[in-house]
C-alpha cells in the first residue's frame, strides 16, 4: 500500500532534534509543520492530519497542551516522553494517544510509528470489496 504525502505537526522545543525527526518525515514526502508548544495552540488547524507532542515544550508540558486543543484539530497524537507509557496516568488514554514513544527517540522507529497511523487511517475508510 502506497501512502500519500501528509500533513503533520510536530510540536517539540528542542529545536535540533525537532530538525532531526522532521528531516525524517519529509524523507517520506510528508508535509512537516514545527511549532514549540509557546502559547495557545493557534498554530493548530483541522488540516493536520497527525500531530506529534513532545513531553516538554516551552512554558508548558505536552500533556497540557494536549488537553488544550480539541478532537476537531488532531484526532489522533504520537507522544515522545522520556516516561514509559506504563508510569503515566490512566487518565492519558483520554488525550487520543496513538502511539507512546519514549525517549530518545529514533528518526527512523517515528517515521515507522507515523507509517503504520497513515496505514491503519487508510484501512478503516478502505470499504470492502465484494465479489460475485
Amino acid at each position: 500500500m502506497t501512502i500519500a504525502p501528509k500533513k503533520i505537526l510536530l510540536v517539540h522545543n528542542n529545536p535540533e532534534e525537532r530538525g532531526q525527526l522532521g528531516i525524517m518525515l519529509s524523507r517520506f514526502g510528508h508535509e512537516v509543520r514545527f511549532s514549540c508548544g509557546k502559547g495557545c495552540p493557534d498554530q493548530l488547524s483541522s488540516d493536520n492530519e497527525l500531530v506529534i507532542v513532545d513531553e516538554k515544550l516551552a512554558g508548558q508540558s505536552g500533556f497540557d497542551f494536549l488537553k488544550r486543543i480539541s478532537s476537531d484539530q488532531c484526532k489522533k497524537v504520537i507522544y515522545l516522553s522520556s516516561r514509559l507509557w506504563l508510569e503515566a496516568s490512566l487518565d492519558l488514554q483520554k488525550l487520543n494517544i496513538y502511539e507512546w514513544i519514549t525517549k530518545p527517540v529514533d528518526p527512523l522507529k517515528l517515521a515507522v510509528v507515523v507509517c503504520d497511523y497513515f496505514v491503519e487511517v487508510a484501512d478503516e475508510h478502505t470499504l470492502p470489496v465484494q465479489k460475485f
